[in-house]
């Protein structure tokens, strides 16, 4: 990392039509394992059609993620629609944070606007979630 800078990167991709809400808790699972040795951080929402995904880490640990990530046959479409880097990671604190998002405003357990209350989280990141939760579906 260039000047101690982070790198960070979001995507949006759609998942697999018979994904249920077990399926995303296992992908969780499997993603606070890969990052706890990665080093990552961030956030994967998803909303019974789309997921949303933002990972912090080295350029070398977020590359190789994504490259798992894109080979994951339980999604497909992957679109980055972000990459930057940083000085500071906004999901310090999650390995990996996971919410499902229903348009209603309904989440899981944790609560979407609480994870994206933390001080580090840049407003357009907010904005880009808070989107995403805008045009969520029930998940299955």
């Amino acid at each position: 990392m260039p000047n101690g800078l982070i790198t960070s990167l979001s995507y949006i991709s759609t998942a697999r039509a018979s994904l249920a809400d077990a399926d995303f808790q296992a992908i969780l699972t499997e993603a606070n394992e890969r990052n706890d040795t990665l080093g990552l951080t961030g956030l994967l929402a998803f909303n019974g059609l789309n997921f949303m995904q933002i990972l912090e880490g080295s350029r070398l640990s977020v590359n190789e993620c994504i490259d798992l990530i894109e080979a994951d046959r339980r999604h497909h479409g992957m679109i980055i629609f972000d990459r930057r880097e940083i000085k500071q990671r906004e999901f310090p604190d999650w390995q990996m944070a996971g919410i499902v998002v229903e348009k209603n405003g309904q989440n899981g357990k944790v609560n979407l606007d609480q994870i994206l209350s933390g001080e580090g989280v840049r407003p357009e990141t907010r904005k880009h979630f808070e989107s995403f939760q805008s045009f969520g579906t029930p998940a299955q």
